[in-house]
């Protein structure tokens, strides 16, 4: 790891794990799409949606944003605790942690993003960075956003993945400085921030 720190910034090292895995999971899956479509076509079966449901494609777009943004700023999140946990047991207890902001809106969607979408917890949640990726397109699945709410929270999704990106760049410095410790929520935020 030392050598490989010498050679390359923090900054590229992560970017250069994050785009390896996205590339990894993207080709994963178009792997299991045209394997579904080669079967169902081998079968006989077409894959048609029934014609009351449609995407415009302004929702195909935004969903392309912040899937790509989203994927980022949680990848990155967890290459910074992936280099501050020890072993895979501690790294799973601060995990769900990170992961809250999108568990949230996905259990706020049948009640609070359906019945009142333009509503405060709603818009609210879909402008938080942590929280817009999923919370945003359930927004725009209900329909009646407005245009600019969108293009704010993926502006705000890019600031923060920037802001992440740099502080996870320096985690890696501060891993040489708690290896083998037990990690804990503390100490991850901690090292965020850079005060490690």
């Amino acid at each position: 790891m030392e050598i490989l720190l010498t050679s390359v910034t923090p900054h590229q090292l992560l970017s250069g794990k994050i785009l390896g895995l996205g590339i990894v999971g993207l080709g994963q899956t178009l792997v299991w799409v045209g394997t579904t479509v080669t079967l169902m076509n081998l079968s006989g079966r077409a894959f048609q949606l029934p014609s009351a449901i449609s995407f415009p494609p302004s929702f195909l777009v935004w969903g392309l944003v912040f899937f790509l943004l989203g994927y980022a700023v949680y990848a990155s999140l967890m290459a910074g605790l992936g280099a501050l946990a020890p072993n895979l047991r501690e790294a799973s207890q601060v995990t769900f942690i990170i992961m809250l902001p999108l568990i949230v809106p996905l259990f706020l969607s049948s009640t609070v993003f359906m019945q009142d979408p333009n509503g405060p917890i709603a818009t609210g949640l879909s402008l938080f960075p942590l929280s817009a990726p999923v919370a945003m397109m359930a927004r725009l699945s209900a329909g009646g956003v407005a245009w600019w709410q969108p293009t704010l929270a993926a502006i705000l999704l890019a600031g923060t993945l920037v802001v992440i990106v740099r502080s996870v760049a320096n985690m890696f410095r501060a891993q040489a400085l708690v290896s083998g410790q037990s990690i804990k929520a503390k100490t991850y935020f901690k090292a965020l921030l850079g005060r490690v």
